[in-house]
């Protein structure tokens, strides 16, 4: 695994209704992030056959939260899991589209520091 993706990304999101913002830590094959609706990320990345990364997220989603998709969460609250590939030049592109539970995603992913390992 290329250890260089090691680090923290602030993650601008926008989907069809509001946009949306998370922070992640991908470090040595785990991802965990927050965002500021109140969601947990937790999950793994791994090289992927087709270059880059394999990551794959348990998102957690509190109650009534507005997601970026234009739906609401509900009083129960979400959990869904996603899977997705993030390209070697995931740095360079304007947006990648990840398709989650309630829609399709649209994130920026911006790497703010290395991790000292």
């Amino acid at each position: 695994m290329n250890p260089s993706i090691n680090g923290f990304y602030a993650a601008y999101l926008t989907g069809a209704s509001l946009q949306g913002f998370a922070m992640l830590v991908f470090r040595n094959g785990k991802v965990v992030g927050v965002d500021v609706g109140g969601g947990k990320y937790d999950g793994t990345y791994s090289d992927s056959d087709m270059g880059g990364y394999a990551v794959k997220l348990k998102v957690s989603l509190p109650p009534n939260t507005a997601l970026v998709q234009g739906v609401s969460t509900g009083p129960q609250g979400d959990t869904s899991e996603i899977a997705f590939q993030l390209p070697l030049d995931f740095l360079s592109r304007h947006f990648l589209r990840i398709d989650a539970k309630h829609g399709p995603v649209n994130a920026k992913i911006v790497k703010l520091r290395e991790l000292n390992d």
